[in-house]
Formats: C-alpha cells, sequence, structure tokens
C-alpha cells in the first residue's frame, strides 16, 4: 500500500522560490519548507540531499570550476546525494565540447559516486522528489552508503576508470600510464586504446560505445 503524501517531508533552499518548484510542490499537497541550505537545494525526508541545476547552471558552474566544490559539499553532507539536471546539457548557449561535459558527467557519477538523474522541466522535477521521497519511505534501506571509498586522488582516479566497461583494476592502471589524466581516457579512439596492455578491439569498442552512448532525456 502506498504511503500517504503527508508522511513526506521536503525543504528547499530559499533561493528556489524564483524557479517556482517549492509553489508546485506546496500545490501538489506536499508538506514544503522554504528556509536556507548550506549544501543542496533540496532536503528530502532528511536524507536525500538534491542539487538541482538547469542545463545551462551545469554547464557553467563547469567553465567558472564551482561544480566540483558543489559536489565535494554534497559528499560532506550526512545525506544520500543526488545531482538532477534539468533539461540537456549537450544543448546549451556555451561555447562547450561535447567531451568535457560528456567526461564531467562520468566524473560525477563515477568518481565523485553521486547519482545524476534529468528532468524535463521544473513540472517533471517536482514530480520527480515527490517520486524520490516515496521511494524513500517505501525502501528504508535504498540509500544507505556503503562499499569501498577511495581517499587519495591516485586511487579515485583508478576507482573512475574501473566503472567502465570490462576495465579492472590492472586495466585501470595502464590505462593511467598510458594517457596520463582521466579527461584524456575518455577522449581516446579506439585505435588509441587497443595500444593499452589488455584492451583488443571487443573492449575497447565496449568502452567508447559506453562514453559516447546518449541519453533521452
Amino acid at each position: 500500500m502506498p504511503l500517504p503524501d503527508e508522511n513526506i517531508e521536503i525543504i528547499a533552499d530559499y533561493r528556489e522560490n524564483a524557479s517556482g518548484i517549492p509553489q508546485k510542490l506546496l500545490e501538489l499537497g506536499i508538506k514544503t519548507t522554504v528556509q536556507v541550505l548550506t549544501k543542496g537545494d533540496y532536503l528530502i525526508n532528511n536524507q536525500i540531499l538534491v542539487e538541482r541545476k538547469t542545463k545551462e547552471d551545469f554547464v557553467l558552474s563547469l567553465m567558472q570550476n564551482r561544480l566540483f566544490k558543489q559536489c565535494a559539499n554534497l559528499k560532506k553532507a550526512n545525506n544520500y546525494p543526488l545531482l538532477l539536471i534539468e533539461g540537456n546539457p549537450y544543448k546549451t548557449k556555451h561555447d562547450i565540447s561535447r567531451e568535457a561535459i560528456r567526461g564531467t558527467l562520468l566524473s560525477v557519477s563515477l568518481s565523485w559516486q553521486i547519482p545524476i538523474v534529468y528532468s524535463l522541466n521544473t513540472n517533471e522535477t517536482a514530480q520527480m522528489l515527490i517520486h524520490a521521497a516515496k521511494q524513500n519511505l517505501q525502501e528504508k534501506f535504498m540509500f544507505q552508503r556503503t562499499g569501498y571509498k577511495p581517499k587519495t586522488m591516485i586511487k579515485k582516479q583508478l576507482y573512475f576508470l574501473q566503472g567502465l566497461p570490462s576495465v579492472g583494476g590492472k586495466i585501470a592502471i595502464e590505462l593511467l600510464k598510458q594517457f596520463g589524466t582521466i579527461e584524456k581516457v575518455v577522449s581516446a579512439t579506439e585505435k588509441e586504446l587497443q595500444n593499452v596492455g589488455g584492451i583488443g578491439k571487443g573492449k575497447a569498442t565496449k568502452i567508447r560505445n559506453f562514453i559516447i552512448a546518449g541519453t533521452s532525456i
């Protein structure tokens, strides 16, 4: 049996008033409080901390070197972090390459271990926040953070690379030795990947297909 919406509690940062989302949540019967949040934009059931970004702000925060600082703040909070992007980040007015955006999305989800979800507009964002709240209440263990958490930069980089298809610890080390940086690994062609020990044509194709795969938004 679904839990009633009265069990849902969402705190919105006061700066989100301009988006109209807090008002939409109230109109949908969700208990919503607007106050100052030092981290994130929405706190759901005192457990899920959501950073909401429009597609334009996502790209701009990347260009202004704000994004990874915000990721660090999300990870420091004692909550489950979630990045919500409103719109298609590949289609903005900013002059930035698809490779840079793709590499950033991979870094956020794999290296920083922050899940990314997408919405079309503010109406869908409000619905997604409610859905996340309901799912959180129904599956109480779903949002526990477990597993290995690398501390040093080199370990974080290797951990990130092992998130790629068919890449284990040994190949991750070889990739980093060959290319030097995560950015160069993500930008490498299939032919360049095949120069790495342990990566043949099949693995190179899997890695490239994963990196260039689009998302229906």
